[in-house]
């Protein structure tokens, strides 16, 4: 979901770039129609037409020479300010795009992509006359105009409820599935340790109490990874995991506050059950079998 939303983002943000930069075009060709750059904003993400160039811009865009394939993502300068953006700097977003979602093995590789419209932007970054029959500009973002669809229809019915996942937790599932195997073990390591100083029949019963540790921190590891929230990075770091590891400050309000009223809960839901598990083991009384 996070690449989908990525590559959703990196794709608008290059229609506003190459808007910028056609109208910058269409003043240096006063002689020429008015052009209708592709309408890939993010605001409407179900239609969008390819661009409608005049022959001439057409041949001037494909002839003019261009940097190398970029890897690396625009500076802020060069990409937030009033400047006007270049054909070699629209070329470099493009390929920037493609490298980091399309190609195989790319650091954020859409998986979910149809291997037809995988095909057909990959032609565009390797056939010259393919790109001059469809009348597109390398520095077009309707390159990515059918892979921008097909995302579109994917967000359209998990994004909700990626939102949702954001809101209200803040593990990752991989953290949860952890949580879960560690606080089963430590409920074993607690429940092994009472059931013997039971059986045993040692006193006094207060030793029992040590049992505590095992049996919190299993409860904690089990309801946490269950309701998917940890109230102790909530309440005293104010963090949350987007990626395995990886941490960001919860900056904003409504979502902090939501996070904090459920970590309240999820803490009194921890109490409560280590409470009743330490009452049953300390009421019972010891037999030494």
């Amino acid at each position: 979901m996070d690449t989908l939303l990525d590559f959703w983002l990196d794709v608008a943000q290059a229609a506003h770039l190459y808007k910028r930069y056609i109208r910058h075009q269409a003043k240096q060709l006063p002689c020429l129609n008015k052009p209708h750059p592709s309408d890939l904003t993010l605001s409407d993400g179900r239609t969008s037409t390819s661009s409608n160039f005049p022959d001439l811009l057409t041949r001037m865009l494909l002839i003019q020479p261009r940097s190398s394939i970029a890897t690396t993502v625009h500076s802020a300068t060069s990409t937030q300010s009033n400047k006007r953006p270049t054909q070699e700097e629209m070329a470099e977003v493009i390929e920037r795009i493609y490298l980091r979602y399309i190609v195989p093995n790319a650091e954020k590789e859409i998986t979910q992509l149809p291997s037809e419209i995988r095909q057909a932007i990959t032609h565009h970054f390797s056939d010259d006359d393919y790109l001059h029959h469809k009348r597109l500009g390398p520095e077009d973002p309707a390159i990515f105009l059918q892979a921008k669809q097909f995302v579109y229809q994917q967000l359209e019915t998990t994004f909700p409820q990626f939102i949702k996942y954001k809101v209200f937790m803040n593990l990752t599932l991989f953290q949860q599935v952890g949580r879960l195997a560690f606080g089963l073990f430590l409920l074993f390591i607690g429940f092994s340790l009472e059931l013997s100083l039971i059986f045993l029949d040692v006193s006094p019963w207060q030793q029992r109490l040590w049992g505590i540790l095992p049996i919190g921190l299993g409860v904690f590891s089990i309801v946490t990874s269950v309701i998917g929230i940890d109230p102790i990075w909530v309440l005293c770091f104010n963090i949350s995991e987007t990626v395995p590891f990886k941490f960001n400050a919860i900056a904003q309000p409504r979502v902090r506050q939501v996070l904090r009223l459920r970590s309240l809960v999820v803490l009194f839901i921890i109490i409560l059950i280590t409470f009743i598990f330490m009452t049953i083991f300390c009421a019972v009384a010891g037999h030494r079998l």
